[in-house]
């Protein structure tokens, strides 16, 4: 079995800024966000794949601050 990003549920920072097309930092400060669909486990980040397109898309035309 691959273990490629497209099988995976959970993303890492890094992944999901490339996902997104953003750079880490700004998927650090989105993480920040009480909706944001992520899960922290002490400092590890594990950010829902799914539920990340949901989010993006119920939030588009937002502006964050």
């Amino acid at each position: 079995m691959n273990n490629t990003v497209d099988e995976k549920i959970g993303l890492n920072i890094n992944e999901a800024a490339n996902l997104m097309g953003i750079s880490k930092n700004l998927m650090s400060e989105l993480v920040k966000y009480p909706d944001f669909p992520c899960i922290k486990f002490k400092r590890r980040i594990v950010i829902n794949k799914k539920m990340l397109q949901e989010w993006f898309d119920r939030n588009s035309g937002r502006f964050f601050v």
